[in-house]
């Protein structure tokens, strides 16, 4: 008994269509898979045509708005914090630096 360890090589004793009849290259695949399926902030559909995840390119999960990303409430609050702290040494060095060329 013979061994084939070919993963998508097909034996030589079988058929390589595998006995299925394919259907005929005249009717091409599908692949208009209808609208998008973002719905905006009135409930409006997007009118781009959808990929294969059912959204359009622009409005796939995950994607960047506008191509830059919309920074999240946490980011924005520890930055807020990190100024606050830094705060006062900023505004001394601001100061030292005016007091030096004033002095020249």
């Amino acid at each position: 008994m013979e061994r084939d360890l070919s993963v998508n090589g097909v034996p030589e004793t079988e058929d390589p269509a595998g006995g299925f009849d394919f259907p005929p290259a005249s009717h091409p695949a599908r692949t208009d898979l209808g609208p998008c399926l973002y719905l905006g902030p009135r409930g409006q559909r997007c009118s781009r045509r959808a990929t294969k995840a059912g959204f359009c390119a622009i409005h796939q999960p995950g994607a960047a708005i506008g191509g830059i990303a919309k920074p999240s409430k946490k980011l924005l609050a520890s930055l807020l914090a990190i100024v606050a702290v830094i705060w006062p040494y900023l505004a001394d060095i601001v100061r030292e630096v005016i007091r030096w060329i004033h002095a020249h």
